[in-house]
């Protein structure tokens, strides 16, 4: 078996590193496999920024095994992977095995470096795709903290390919014009660099654009900032409720909302404009104003009814949020 482990910083270091473990010297970025130990070739390129990116198209006649061992600044790196389906290969992340085949038309991967990762091909296996590293100074330099947190939290619900995103067609259009590129041509290496910059720039686009993403298995991923929205109207709900009598402790709707007290606060009011007890106690005031409206109820029942103990209390909040006192809404019904 052949075994390579690595700190992914780079592409072109990282084939430098595989090229010294197979003795096997490259040429300006690519390195071709020699008969005997199978067939094939990866090459590797620098992009802008230090972006890099590498092509695999090879085949070992011995069993390849990659550990990538986890860097401390993470970075992040796409994978266009073409790996047939009748390919069987074994992911193993942070001690979990999984074994997978990939889906016939190629799927996507996006996972960070700042995890270990041990991928195994059996002999023969072929290794078609495209992969592009963005090093952590790239992300913090130039990605928003709120879409580079949902890039990681996506990349962390990846450790198989069947969890992954399939290809589109235009993307397998674009990884077709790669592995169809003639390596005598001029024109051979601007190519490579352009098409590898529009396969990402599809993928970030398409991340941004969507706050669901889904998965080759049938499972839908859905951004953070999306499952937050999903939390608050939850908790809208709870503090809508007409049955509601009492305002709930800040640590049981921390818990509902699955979130840490401090940005159930923060994102609650960046949202709806206000803080929970400010929503919680206006709903309640226009709970009040609309039983006063019937004529059914007096004041005192009413302050009752939405949690009023003490009638002063309440007399004095409904006028801070309406301007007039409960009983005169009850003399004008």
């Amino acid at each position: 078996m052949i075994k390579y482990s690595y700190r992914l910083i780079d592409f072109r270091q990282w084939l430098r590193g595989f090229s010294e473990l197979l003795h096997i010297p490259a040429s300006h970025g690519t390195l071709t496999i020699p008969r005997e130990l199978g067939e094939g070739t990866l090459q590797a390129a620098r992009l802008p920024e230090d972006i890099s990116f590498i092509v695999l198209n090879f085949s070992l006649n011995d069993d390849l095994q990659f550990i990538s061992e986890a860097t401390s600044s993470p970075g992040l790196c796409l994978f266009f992977n073409q790996v047939k389906a009748s390919d069987l290969y074994t992911v193993r992340e942070n001690g979990s095995h999984l074994t997978d085949k990939g889906p016939t038309r190629g799927h996507i991967q996006l996972y960070s470096t700042g995890k270990g990762r041990e991928t195994l091909f059996p002999r023969n296996s072929r290794l078609k795709g495209l992969g592009i590293f963005f090093p952590p100074s790239f992300l913090h330099r130039h990605v928003r903290k709120n879409i580079l947190s949902d890039l990681f939290q996506y990349a962390e619900t990846q450790p198989a390919a069947s969890h992954a995103e399939p290809i589109s067609f235009e993307c397998r259009q674009l990884l077709e014009d790669i592995f169809a590129a003639d390596p005598s041509s001029p024109l051979h290496h601007l190519l490579l660099h352009n098409r590898a910059l529009l396969l990402a720039e599809k993928f970030l686009s398409a991340f941004l654009t969507r706050s669901t993403i889904s998965l080759s298995d049938g499972r839908i991923w859905t951004k953070g900032r999306e499952k937050d929205l999903e939390a608050l109207k939850g908790i809208v709900r709870i503090l809508s409720d007409n049955q509601l009598n009492k305002f709930p402790s800040i640590e049981a709707l921390s818990k509902t909302a699955m979130m840490s007290s401090t940005k159930l606060k923060s994102r609650f009011k960046q949202i709806y404009g206000m803080k929970l007890y400010e929503f919680y106690n206006r709903h309640r005031l226009e709970q009040a104003k609309e039983m006063l409206k019937t004529g059914n109820f007096s004041v005192k029942q009413v302050g009752v009814n939405i949690g009023f103990s003490n009638l002063s209390n309440f007399a004095k909040a409904f006028k801070k949020e309406f301007g007039v006192l409960p009983k005169e809404v009850l003399k004008n019904k």
